[in-house]
């Protein structure tokens, strides 16, 4: 009893020594009055909380009233205690509220640069005469510095950025009740930043005892650009910082890609799984009516140089054309041969024969990997592919590009929503960045899911072609590299919670549409028989071809399985060098 007693006795001390106070300095100008109150979380963070009285500050405050909040480099310019000086010191602070005497108030919190400055009220109009007070409440993140034998804090309460006197200013700092008392370690400080503008005589400074049991120095007559701060240290160990900190307090970020994986997963199970595939039985001739590249098309969901190089061998059994090899390059020269020969081509060959020869009787296709070759060369691909597609995507198999097409409007429409509302230190570019990140993001991944990963996984298996994958797998790392150094932007702006967000939409999407793909049950009797043709290619087969073909014999005088074995992959001379002179070129995945 007697304890409470004292309590409410020092207590009416202390408000009777502020009403003391606020008495002697009523009839000054500019701020008469400043209080901060700063408790430390266990969780690294800082909750704080402004108090201002202003008087007759219309000549201080021309443009309305402006807090410079004290996170900027200029407030934590002693290297002791923070890190190198620079204007980001990974602070971030959130506004939880802004009132002017009493009443709520719009304010306006700078970006960038100007992140720590925060206008009050009516901006760019000088503050009305007479008394006002103001109120800001906030958190702060990063503030605290984790030692491995002390912690830190270092916390430059009123500001330096201020042209403003101060006639009374008051910093009290709450520590966690675990923290003991005899350990923490203080240095107060009043005056301006290094040597500028030092402390006066008339300046004052001492601790004041408060019930609250609260650590709190007073200082009287702070000149402009000078503030009072306070370092205070404590055992390490009371105090814990978790790395993915932002992560949590941002997690609401994460119900959009959480929502997009649903939406995903719900489509999923509604298409229902692929028919299974039946048991393998060997086949004596390509099933009735699919061309080579078929072939290829449905048992390797692609279209890429290999498919090229079984058109070319099919039109060269069929008796159109003849293929030399001369110099490192691969000159077809047109044969007049009958038209049943040519009626009986398959949709992509008659293209691909017109294609070929449409500049003359003779064409070289050469494998290096200027610009002009490998444009011709995807242009031939590229075409086969519309053939195909055209002819089969539909019936044997299906993306559902639909659902795929939903998702990644919903993944831009949620993602932009949240990049125009987002809050940091520079959030001015984030709607450009969020757009920039998905838009080529979205293309990247499909380059690499539909082009790059199938050509690297050909040419690790097989051991070449890998030398023409380097200038396409080399544009793709600088707009990797890119699409990275716009996220770091934006984690350093924004939040890390923002960035982590916009990747988890992008590999969601690219993980899922491919997950999307099914065959038909048509298609996958098909794969069937495909399958067991192979294996009598590569069983009864492959040695004959191996003995009839060489890398400079005609394929005239081949076997009529050869553009079947180059289209499934089976190891021979000629076929297997003219796919792999391809290969790297073009990709279309189905």
């Amino acid at each position: 009893m007697r304890r409470q007693i004292a309590k409410l006795v020092i207590l009416i001390a202390s408000v009777g020594m502020a009403r003391s106070a606020w008495a002697d300095t009523s009839g000054q100008s500019g701020i008469t009055f400043f209080r901060a109150d700063v408790t430390v979380n266990q969780n690294a963070t800082l909750d704080v909380r402004e108090q201002f009285t202003v008087n007759n500050a219309a000549s201080y405050y021309k443009y309305g009233f402006r807090r410079n909040l004290p996170i900027a480099s200029a407030d934590r310019w002693d290297s002791r205690f923070t890190a190198d000086a620079k204007d980001d010191k990974e602070l971030r602070v959130d506004i939880l509220e802004v009132t002017r005497d009493g009443q709520p108030v719009r304010y306006q919190q700078g970006r960038g640069g100007g992140y720590s400055q925060v206008v009050i009220g009516a901006s760019n109009a000088p503050i009305e005469s007479g008394e006002h007070q103001f109120a800001i409440r906030y958190s702060v993140d990063s503030a605290i510095g984790i030692g491995a034998v002390r912690d830190t804090l270092y916390w430059n309460a009123i500001g330096h950025e201020r042209d403003v006197p101060v006639a009374e200013a008051i910093v009290a700092i709450h520590l966690p009740a675990a923290i003991p008392e005899g350990t923490v370690e203080i240095e107060p400080r009043v005056g301006g930043r290094g040597v500028s503008f030092p402390r006066g005589p008339e300046t004052t400074l001492e601790r004041v005892a408060e019930p609250s049991n609260a650590i709190v120095y007073r200082a009287r007559n702070v000149g402009p650009r000078q503030s009072l701060s306070l370092v205070l240290t404590w055992p390490s160990g009371f105090i814990h910082k978790s790395r993915l900190a932002s992560l949590r307090r941002d997690g609401w970020m994460f119900a959009a890609p959480a929502a997009l994986f649903l939406f995903y997963l719900i489509s999923w199970f509604r298409i229902g799984s692929e028919p299974r595939s039946g048991p393998l039985v060997a086949v004596y001739e390509p099933p009735a009516g699919l061309s080579p590249a078929r072939v290829r098309y449905l048992a390797a969901g692609a279209t890429d140089g290999r498919s090229f190089a079984a058109v070319i061998a099919q039109l060269a059994v069929c008796g159109c054309l003849r293929v030399e090899l001369v110099n490192g390059k691969y000159k077809l020269s047109r044969l007049l041969s009958d038209r049943l020969a040519e009626t009986n081509l398959a949709p992509e060959e008659k293209r691909t024969l017109s294609l070929l020869f449409e500049d003359g009787p003779v064409v070289e296709l050469s494998p290096a990997m200027d610009q002009r070759n490998t444009a011709q060369n995807g242009r031939y691909i590229f075409h086969i592919h519309e053939e195909l597609t055209k002819q089969l995507g539909g019936k044997y198999f299906t993306r559902h590009l639909g659902i795929v097409a939903l998702g990644v409007l919903t993944t831009f429409a949620c993602a932009l929503a949240l990049a125009v509302t987002a809050r940091g230190r520079d959030a001015s570019g984030a709607f450009f960045f969020t757009m920039w990140i998905l838009f080529c993001g979205l293309i990247v991944g499909m380059m690499i899911e539909m082009t790059f990963a199938p050509a690297w996984n050909t040419a690790v298996r097989t051991g070449v072609g890998w030398v023409k994958l380097l200038p396409g797998t080399g544009a793709i790392i600088v707009f990797g590299s890119a699409i990275a150094f716009l996220l770091i932007k934006l984690a350093a702006g924004v939040s890390l919670s923002f960035a982590a967000m916009l990747v988890t939409l992008l590999l969601i999407n690219l993980l899922w549409a491919p997950l999307l793909k099914r065959r038909s049950t048509l298609g996958r009797q098909l794969c069937n028989q495909i399958a067991g043709f192979r294996q009598f290619l590569e069983k009864v087969e492959q040695d004959r071809l191996d003995r009839s073909v060489s890398r400079d014999a005609s394929p005239q005088a081949m076997d009529r399985f050869l553009p079947y074995a180059i289209a499934l992959e089976l190891k021979e001379a000629w076929g297997d060098h003219l796919a792999q002179a391809f290969l790297a070129q073009t990709v279309i995945e189905e």
